[in-house]
């Protein structure tokens, strides 16, 4: 689906605020809906339009999505603490 973000590896705070602006994107426009499956110990509980590009960002980030089209699930996960980087991509 082409108004999906596409998969990419997020390796600098500049790619993270990327993502996060298409993503709150995706969302506005309801090609993606976040959702919060079964209970994850690492989940974030904030939803991605409450995440400031700016940050203060939480030391991971991990929100789930899903394409209400066609029910494909996506992972947006991210260590921010650390600075070890991340990923957003298919499940």
């Amino acid at each position: 689906m082409s108004n999906v973000p596409s998969s990419k590896a997020i390796r600098t705070p500049a790619e993270l605020v990327y993502i996060l602006q298409e993503l709150k994107q995706a969302v506005a426009a309801g090609y993606i809906e976040q959702i919060r499956p079964d209970p994850s110990p690492f989940a974030t509980d904030s939803s991605v339009e409450d995440i400031e590009e700016a940050g203060p960002w939480p030391d991971y980030i991990e929100l789930r999505f899903r394409a209400p089209r066609d029910g494909a699930r996506y992972m947006l996960s991210v260590d921010t603490y650390h600075g070890a980087g991340g990923t957003w991509g298919p499940e």
